[in-house]
């Protein structure tokens, strides 16, 4: 019966199903999360994810992979969200390549599949990728965080008929997701409540970098993570430290407040950041190429490909040089990757992104240039390794590592 349905018929049982499905999960997810049944998530009722991390010791000088150390706010914020659009990016462009191979011909519904897509991937990506950052943000702000991962479906070459629906589809995705999270996760804690903060500092007597200041501990959670099987929550927590601030500073301070974070992580959005800085670039570089008649090129033709590559590789060395944060942070950010050449990493991940985004700028067929296509398959298999598979075989390692640093602490 599909067959003789119009697009706002299927999307209305997509929408009831979804919102259905969502909706009843988030009451079910509300009895595991909400342990004492008050109507809050108290802070030792958060995911088990920050239980591993709050007596991790912080390290700040060339930390190793799997070990602890921070990320200011504002890179955070910024790099999450590149970070949910190269998520996004990865999931339209393979399934462009497999819309044949998955019969996703039909525009009534192939859009709806790749917005589900999208929303599995942004679920993976704050499971595995970056766990600590998800546990630690608001319900607000993992709008604008998945909201993100919805913008490459610009790129998606099946789009329906009425393309407004794609973004019908997306915001409606997006408003049940958020509804279902205040259902199952009702007055969630702030990140001062569940992450210990820093602040940079000028100091005369401990100097930490070339500006004369130092990154100083200035809040603790009051309220450590429940870890026990046999006690309620509540019987286990108990205070710590009596700094933790009330309250976030200004977004006008952010600049000098960072929060704890796993190495991982904070390579993660660095990777995948880099990746949507070669995406945008070559989006808005081939896009000239081919509107402007230069070499007569096309907006998919190699010349566009390799003017692209250039623009971008360009456009990272900039960012990386000079930072987008200030001095003080992106020394601070260097330090933290120093052991993972983080620019280099930027570098070829944003060349990268860059040569990926071409071939998606026209839905893809028979008359694109050979190499453009498989230059584009090739660096989209190579950034799906490293964002999907190394963000779990970090996860797993991260895991590890603090399982042999409590049993060398009971030893």
């Amino acid at each position: 019966y599909i067959i003789m349905l119009g697009e706002w018929a299927i999307f209305g049982i997509f929408a009831g199903a979804a919102a259905t499905l969502q909706l009843s999960f988030s009451f079910i997810f509300l009895r595991k999360f909400d342990k004492n049944a008050d109507g809050e998530i108290q802070v030792d009722e958060v995911p088990s994810f920050m239980k591993i991390t709050q007596d991790m010791d912080v390290n700040m000088e060339k930390p190793g992979y799997a070990e602890l150390s921070i990320l200011n706010l504002w890179r955070c914020f910024v790099e999450a969200m590149l970070h949910s659009f190269c998520y996004g990016c990865l999931t339209v462009f393979s399934l462009n390549y497999m819309i044949d191979f998955i019969m996703l011909r039909d525009r009534r519904y192939a859009y709806l599949v790749a917005c589900l897509m999208i929303h599995m991937t942004c679920m993976f990506m704050c499971k595995f990728a970056t766990n600590g950052i998800h546990v630690s943000t608001s319900h607000v702000i993992h709008f604008f965080y998945y909201g993100f991962g919805y913008i490459p479906l610009v790129f998606f070459s099946r789009r329906p008929e009425r393309e407004y629906m794609v973004v019908i589809a997306a915001l409606f995705l997006l408003a049940i997701y958020i509804v279902g999270r205040y259902i199952s996760m009702p007055s969630y804690p702030g990140i001062q409540q569940v992450c210990r903060l820093y602040e940079y500092q000028l100091s005369d007597i401990s100097v930490d970098d070339n500006h004369g200041g130092v990154w100083k501990l200035k809040s603790t959670p009051s309220v450590r993570f429940w870890d026990g099987e046999d006690t309620s929550p509540d019987e286990e927590s108990w205070n710590v430290s009596p700094n933790e601030i009330s309250e976030l500073p200004s977004y006008r301070q952010f600049a000098k407040w960072a929060f704890t974070c796993p190495v991982y992580e904070i390579m993660n959005t660095h990777i995948s950041s880099s990746f949507t800085i070669g995406v945008l670039s070559g989006t808005v570089t081939s896009l000239l190429v081919g509107h402007s008649g230069l070499f007569n090129a096309g907006v998919v033709s190699n010349e566009s490909l390799g003017f692209s590559v250039l623009i971008a590789a360009l456009v990272v060395l900039v960012i990386q040089g000079n930072g987008l944060y200030g001095r003080v942070e992106n020394e601070m950010h260097s330090r933290t990757l120093g052991k993972f050449r983080p620019k280099t990493v930027a570098f070829s991940v944003a060349i990268m992104g860059a040569a990926a985004v071409v071939i998606h700028l026209e839905p893809i067929s028979d008359d694109h240039p050979v190499i453009t296509y498989w230059v584009g398959f090739g660096v989209l298999a190579v950034n799906l390794l490293l964002t999907f598979v190394l963000s779990v075989w970090a996860k797993l390692r991260h895991r590890d590592f603090h399982a042999q640093e409590e049993e060398r602490a009971e030893a």
